[in-house]
């Protein structure tokens, strides 16, 4: 039995450490110390659950291999089945260990050298655990063993509490005097004073530190008042303050009031206390509170307010100077916040509110009813409200009010309203700008009657109505898509009246004006809805029939046309009978482009005039070959300007009496590489249909401009170029602006160029080519005529003109030896033109009894082979005499 005096005083020292340790680590790694060695145990483990923060405390003597796996089970909340039997027993129960999970006893159940006896420890209800003993195999646990072990572990538990709350109880005293310390360090902050005031002995207590603050002096007798001096006009506030506080009529007592100090400055004082002990009868005994000095905060306070004062009155300034910019402003302005009040608004908009009023006075008040009298913001939709747009979009909108605000002025406001935010960035209101644009609506709805109006101008024929030749090509371009969609067919009919030119210059141009208005009114007449008539220019008609996909269809049409023209139309008190020629080709049979298809279309026709007139003509493949008007495009003209083909030759001009060079004759050539080499008359029409005319003229004035420039920089003396040229080109737009920019660019004489039409042009001529003329004249421009005599009636109005040259045709002046056929008609010629003033020029002079049959007739100028033919820039060079 020599383990139990063992245990017992292994006991004793476990029991003699716990009154002694303070150290909760150290108290239980003492324990397990005590329990092994001498004390008879081979290991103690002390393990400690906290239920409330779930953490574990352990401490072991001589287990170092057990631990480790009994911490990793313990932090995954398993118990060893030894210290869950023990905490689960009753008070003081020692439980044998054997075949346990806990690593103290062997796994055999004891056959082993070691076996484990463990006891619950219990603390506090949230902190309980258990010790395990480790002993050797053949221990036998007796009866006042297990009581003495249930013992050690009921005082090791009571010793853990005494330890818990001890720590607690200095825990608290730590937090009371942190609390203390904290409550000094306020009033320090504070810079104000305790007192303590025992109202039945008079005492007072003061802050150390702060005595000379409150200044509570005392003298011989005892504790007295403040010696410090209210002022007058506050102590009797300060007794009614005190006095209604110590009868209970007041929460708390506080008072702010002038002292005069020592130095008499008058400074703050803030007292503030409350009664905290009364006697039974209700009466105060005693009182508590502080005592601040509050002078500094005082002229603080006095600071802010003056500076709030000039904050106020520089508001109002800028208030004043925004009110002043919004009522410079024309247009209505008003800012509004999201609750519908008017914060600013302007004259402009003051004026539109009902009843009229002052924009001051309308401030504050809220805007659905100052504009429109309704009890709520505006649910029109046609005239939704502004901050209701504003604050559901939160963007800057735009919005028609008509009217305004519905305040019943009638004019159409355009408002532009911008939402404002506050310093946080928050939507505070908006900002609306309204602009009357009824004026403006006005003038939109005016140009918009004017653009229609200029379109209809743009697109129609002023005299007849009918569509002009832009109009035409867009309705054909329609035309051709739609036959694509339907895979249908268009036919395009082009139509001019023969002989009109006679009709105009025998009976007038009012006579020939009224004749086309009623030719125009009968092809109207033998259109579809479908189909489409324009008037090209003087008497050319094109149709656009649609949905034709066989030539007779198109045929038909053709005849009814011709028979609605052939019927005699009365103009005035002329009765007149007129027919038309027609050409018609048809897409996509006939061409597969629009350009084509109008070329095909002007190649009919041509063949129909060829014909006799007053007829009708389909186009066939062959057509081209025979005809004069080869098949070119814009794109052949594109290539022609890029790669050279086109050309100027020369042909130059002799003096009859001297035989001296005075003057070239310019002929445009095109050196094609199908065609070969084409005149200006083959191909000018194309280019006119193709719309390549402007870039064809541009392209031979620079031509002829650069030549003659090259000339002048070689040292030679340049003689007057005569331009052969058609007259679509004088009428398009840019000819004359082309032409200064050509005679600008290289610096040339105005004598140095001069332009050349064809008689037949003259005879057809028109007011606007006569103005053209006119202008040419103007700019200093010689103007000749060309092929002059060759048609059967003479220009007698050719005196009207600014015709400086005539050039007699080359058929005119042909002959054989010295016989020409037409040598009295050229000599009325010569003799007409001399009485006009005009220089004659006699072309195709081959022979030398030519030249000299012309020369007695009095001829000026002569050009033919005989003299030289036409000849290259190059070679002109070599020509002209030097300057």
């Amino acid at each position: 039995m020599q383990r139990t005096p063992n245990l017992l005083e292994a006991a004793y020292e476990v029991n003699r450490f716990l009154l002694q340790e303070r150290d909760l680590a150290n108290l239980l790694q003492g324990v397990c110390d005590r329990l092994t060695g001498d004390g008879g145990s081979l290991g103690a483990l002390l393990v400690l659950l906290d239920r409330d923060s779930g953490g574990v405390i352990t401490a072991e003597t001589g287990l170092e291999e057990v631990l480790a796996p009994l911490l990793d089970g313990l932090r995954e909340g398993r118990l060893p089945r030894c210290g869950r039997r023990a905490m689960e027993g009753e008070k003081g129960v020692v439980v044998r260990c054997e075949q346990c999970d806990c690593g103290l006893c062997s796994p055999e159940g004891g056959r082993g050298d070691c076996i484990g006896i463990t006891m619950a420890v219990r603390c506090t209800p949230s902190l309980t655990g258990f010790l395990a003993l480790q002993f050797a195999a053949n221990f036998e646990l007796c009866t006042a063993e297990a009581a003495l072990l249930g013992q050690l572990a009921e005082t090791l538990g009571a010793a853990l509490r005494q330890l818990f709350a001890e720590e607690e109880a200095r825990q608290r005293q730590r937090e009371l005097e942190l609390i203390e310390e904290r409550y000094e360090l306020a009033l320090h902050a504070s810079q104000a004073g305790l007192w303590d005031w025992n109202i039945r002995t008079g005492e007072i207590y003061t802050s150390p530190d702060q005595w000379e603050l409150l200044d509570y002096r005392a003298d011989e007798s005892g504790p007295t008042l403040p010696k410090r001096f209210i002022h007058p006009e506050d102590r009797e506030q300060v007794l009614s303050v005190l006095n209604e506080h110590l009868a209970g009529k007041t929460d708390e007592y506080r008072i702010e009031y002038r002292v005069q100090e020592k130095t008499g400055e008058w400074t703050w004082f803030l007292d503030r206390g409350r009664v905290v002990e009364r006697d039974n009868n209700n009466m105060p005994v005693r009182m508590t509170g502080t005592h601040q000095n509050i002078t500094l905060q005082k002229r603080q306070d006095q600071a802010i307010a003056l500076v709030q004062q000039q904050l106020h009155e520089a508001v109002n300034y800028e208030r004043n100077f925004l009110q002043t910019v919004i009522d410079s402003a024309g247009d209505p302005v008003m800012v509004i916040d999201l609750n519908f009040h008017v914060l600013l608004i302007n004259q402009a908009a003051a004026r539109l509110v009902r009843n009229d009023g002052a924009a001051e006075s309308l401030q504050g008040q809220v805007c659905y009813r100052l504009f429109c009298a309704a009890d709520a913001p505006c649910r029109d939709l046609r005239f939704p409200c502004p901050v209701t747009e504003v604050r559901e979009q939160g963007r800057q909108v735009k919005m028609i009010h008509n009217p305004f605000h519905g305040n019943g002025v009638p004019n159409t406001f355009e408002l532009e309203v911008s939402p404002l935010y506050d310093r946080q960035g928050a939507l505070y209101g908006i900002i609306e700008v309204a602009r009357d644009i009824t004026d403006r609506l006005r003038i939109e709805k005016e140009l918009r009657e004017n653009q229609s109006r200029l379109y209809r101008l743009a697109h129609h024929d002023s005299l007849t109505g009918l569509p002009n030749r832009l109009l035409f090509r867009d309705r054909l371009n329609q035309a051709v898509s739609k036959a694509g969609r339907n895979r249908s067919g268009v036919a395009v009919l082009f139509l001019d009246l023969d002989h009109f030119k006679e009709i105009n210059d025998t009976l007038g141009h009012d006579v020939g004006d009224l004749l086309l208005i009623e030719v125009a009114s009968r092809l109207q007449r033998q259109c579809r809805q479908s189909d489409t008539v324009a008037r090209l220019g003087g008497d050319e008609f094109v149709f656009v029939l649609e949905s034709i996909t066989e030539h007779r269809d198109a045929g038909v049409v053709a005849a009814k046309i011709m028979a609605a023209l052939a019927e005699p139309v009365e103009v005035g008190s002329h009765r007149l009978q007129i027919s038309t020629s027609i050409g018609i080709a048809l897409y996509p049979s006939d061409a597969a482009t629009i350009d084509e298809v109008i070329k095909c279309a002007d190649l009919a026709l041509y063949a129909a005039k060829e014909v006799g007139r007053s007829n009708f003509q389909f186009y066939h493949r062959n057509l081209a070959e025979n005809g004069k008007r080869p098949p070119l495009d814009a794109v052949q003209f594109k290539r022609a300007f890029a790669q050279e083909e086109m050309l100027v030759e020369y042909v130059p001009r002799y003096a009859l009496d001297s035989g001296k060079l005075i003057g070239l004759q310019a002929l445009l050539r095109w050196q094609h590489p199908v065609m070969g080499l084409l005149p200006a008359d083959d191909f000018i029409p194309a280019a006119a249909e193709t719309e390549m005319l402007a870039a064809l003229g541009d392209w031979l004035f620079n031509r002829i401009a650069n030549d003659v420039r090259h000339w002048q920089r070689r040292g030679k003396r340049c003689l007057p170029v005569h331009v052969r040229c058609d007259c679509r080109m004088l009428s398009d737009e840019p000819f004359f602006a082309m032409l200064l920019d050509s005679r600008q660019r290289y610096n040339l004489h105005p004598d140095l160029l001069a332009v050349e039409l064809g008689e037949r042009t003259f005879v057809e001529s028109n007011g606007q080519l006569l103005a053209s003329l006119v202008q040419l004249e103007q700019l200093g421009m010689g103007v000749g005529v060309s092929d002059f005599g060759a048609e059967p009636t003479l220009p007698s109005h050719l005196h009207q003109t600014p015709v400086r040259t005539v050039v007699l045709s080359r058929q005119l002046c042909r002959g054989d030896g010295d016989q020409i056929p037409s040598l009295r008609l050229i000599g009325a010629l010569i003799a007409f033109c001399h009485a006009l003033g005009i220089t004659v020029v006699a072309d195709g002079v081959d022979h030398e009894e030519q030249r000299g049959l012309l020369a007695r007739l009095g001829c000026d100028q002569v050009q033919g082979s005989l003299l030289l033919t036409a000849v290259s820039g190059e070679e002109v060079e070599d020509l002209l005499e030097p300057a």
